[in-house]
């Protein structure tokens, strides 16, 4: 394989690992975000009060502008380098968000989610966790495989996993990113 075909996949282990990185941090601080619809969220940050970040919620829950000194600079510079974050007109905006969701976090695209590969996350995906925890609550048979078929940010098939610890559970889907977010989401679950 020549080099240029190479460094796609070396600049995604190195995202992964960023990304990986981010989320450890942010469950060390407690981090939680529920994510809203896009409407209330776009309503929310057209507040006034809410033009600038003031927290890591804020960065990465409500993607609200924000000045470099809100974070280490080191982990700042990383996050720049591996275009997590970008610079606009002086300020850093996050290009992923962090959502929680049953004590667990998970990465995905950024709001709004209009790019062609966006992985989404929001109320269909709690809707979502919840009917698959019914139906594991109420499942007659044990478990032994599952397959979560447009899997987006993984959080079907890791709150599987996490339930059904002998289960073989896959996630798949036909969106890189999305692939390489739920492996992130996996790790830190």
């Amino acid at each position: 394989m020549n080099q240029a075909n190479a460094c796609p996949a070396v600049e995604a282990a190195e995202l992964d690992q960023v990304l990986l990185q981010l989320g450890r941090r942010l469950q060390a601080d407690g981090y939680r975000f529920v994510t809203v619809t896009p409407l209330t969220h776009q309503r929310n940050n057209e507040r006034p009060d809410n033009a600038i970040a003031r927290d890591l919620r804020d960065v990465f829950g409500w993607r609200r502008p924000f000045a470099s000194d809100l974070l280490p600079e080191v982990e700042t510079a990383a996050l720049l380098e591996n275009a997590i974050v970008s610079e606009q007109s002086g300020l850093l905006r996050s290009e992923v968000r962090w959502s929680s969701l049953g004590g667990q976090l998970f990465v995905h695209s950024a709001f709004p989610t209009v790019a062609h590969d966006a992985v989404f996350f929001g109320p269909d995906t709690y809707r979502f966790a919840r009917a698959i925890e019914k139906h594991l609550r109420e499942a007659r048979q044990p478990i032994r495989s599952a397959v979560d078929i447009g899997c987006g940010s993984g959080a079907g098939a890791i709150l599987i996993a996490l339930a059904c610890r002998e289960a073989q559970v896959q996630a798949v889907d036909i969106n890189p990113t999305a692939l390489r977010f739920t492996a992130v989401n996996a790790a830190l679950a």
